[in-house]
């Protein structure tokens, strides 16, 4: 059997692998990681989560997902935003 490769995973499939108090600790981070004034914090957001998905090729597999998935949860945090500002 093939393990499907880190990169391959959606968002939603890299969210699902995470208990929810792991997500909520992760939204519970990225919020106060984005929280200083002055910053269009969702474009910061989501391009902070592009920079990671990039990153994480150059990783172990174990790593990159652990990065895939901070990634996840930062676009979905940043859409969010975005939706609550429209």
């Amino acid at each position: 059997m093939t393990q499907i490769p880190p990169e391959d995973y959606s968002d939603d499939e890299l969210l699902a692998m995470l208990k929810p108090v792991q997500l909520a600790e992760l939204d519970r981070q990225i919020g106060e990681m984005f929280g200083a004034e002055g910053v269009d914090r969702v474009e910061a957001l989501f391009a902070m989560a592009n920079v990671y998905s990039m990153r994480a090729a150059e990783r172990d597999e174990t790593s990159a997902l652990a990065m895939l998935q901070l990634a996840a949860a930062m676009r979905r945090r940043a859409q969010a935003m975005a939706d609550a500002r429209s």
